[in-house]
């Protein structure tokens, strides 16, 4: 025979309100991490401009990080006006001489960016069609670093 004590101590003690709602708080915590940290991590490419034609020149965005030449491969016709919208983010701190550059003797092209600025940059596309190599000279490791590399495709 059981008495009213021991059927008391044979059933569970019930959750409480917090305990229930524990795994959904740290499931919105865990949400929140990853989102703040996708954003952080990639938040340079969304909104980005793409090229635009005005009045016979064309603009490109390109960005300039320690991970290269965004967008790594950029395609002009030959004899255009062309405006790189060029731009970065790095701190000073993280350039040789507070500097990215963009390098391309074949095409005309030794530009200097500050840290965490944006400049236009002016550029007469040559009237020579081919792929053409574009890096940074200044701290990314110069034209043997992998990395630092963009191509500048020019189209008859």
């Amino acid at each position: 025979m059981t008495t009213r004590t021991t059927r008391r101590a044979a059933v569970a003690p019930r959750p409480s309100t917090l305990q229930k709602i524990r795994p959904f708080i740290f499931a919105a915590v865990v949400v929140g991490v990853l989102t703040v940290g996708a954003y952080l991590a990639f938040g340079d490419f969304l909104n980005r401009p793409v090229a635009a034609t005005t009045a016979g020149t064309t603009t490109i965005d390109v960005q300039s990080s320690m991970a290269g030449f965004t967008p790594s491969e950029i395609k002009v016709k030959a004899g255009t006006t062309v405006t790189l919208d060029w731009w970065t983010q790095d701190a000073a701190v993280h350039l040789q001489g507070g500097v990215h550059t963009m390098i391309s003797p074949e095409l005309g092209l030794n530009e200097a960016l500050p840290a965490e600025s944006r400049r236009a940059v002016a550029w007469q596309v040559p009237n020579k069609p081919g792929t053409y190599d574009v890096w940074c000279e200044s701290c990314c490791g110069g034209k043997e670093a992998p990395q630092m590399h963009g191509k500048i495709v020019i189209e008859a």
